[in-house]
């Protein structure tokens, strides 16, 4: 249960010293990363924020969990890369000679 309040207080308290915002579903939704630091120990950490209709999702990471996010990320961007010049997953039809 450490781990569940340790990741509320993170998302509840720090202060953001950085923010990066995306729209996405045509701007219904605002994905947000943001540095925090922690007021206590002036630690920093990185909360994801999902913001839509109202609904609120939020996800902290500490360094090494937000590197490996970021590692999967690079690896999804460069395999969707991979997909669209090898014309993978399309049709026939959709293919161009």
């Amino acid at each position: 249960m450490a781990g569940l309040f340790k990741s509320l207080k993170r998302v509840l308290t720090g202060k953001i010293i950085r923010q990066s915002d995306v729209q996405i579903m045509n701007g219904s939704c605002i994905m947000s990363l943001r540095i925090k630091r922690d007021g206590g120990s002036g630690g920093v950490y990185v909360v994801l924020a999902s913001k839509a209709s109202g609904n609120y999702q939020y996800y902290p990471f500490d360094a090494e969990e937000f590197d490996s996010f970021v590692d999967a990320a690079i690896e999804i961007k460069k395999a969707l890369r991979a997909d669209e010049s090898a014309g993978i997953g399309q049709t026939q039809a959709s293919v161009k000679p």
